[in-house]
């Protein structure tokens, strides 16, 4: 049985970048997408990008592009990142 949703909490998936120590966070609203770099250890957002997700496309195989911004990935998180963005960031891999 899947947990009750908070109201107020916007749904949020956390990804593997490339870089061992930074984790690529987004998060949806009905009007954008909002990604950030958060530094993994101390939970510091060192970049954030916001943009309409009909402007977000993928870069090379591991890689979010969202306008000028590119997003490093780990293997297989720029598919997911997708899979989570097709369905209004409900998909399972996703937390709020």
């Amino acid at each position: 049985m899947a947990a009750a949703k908070h109201p107020n909490l916007r749904p949020i998936i956390d990804l593997a970048s490339a870089s061992v120590d930074i984790t690529v966070r987004a998060s949806t609203d009905r009007n954008c997408v909002y990604v950030s770099c958060v530094h993994t250890e101390s939970n510091v957002v060192v970049a954030m990008v916001a943009a309409y997700s009909h402007l977000i496309r993928p870069a090379a195989d591991h890689s979010l592009q969202i306008g000028q911004a590119i997003f490093l990935l780990a293997p297989g998180e720029a598919g997911r990142f997708f899979a989570w963005l097709r369905n209004s960031g409900e998909s399972a891999s996703g937390v709020h």
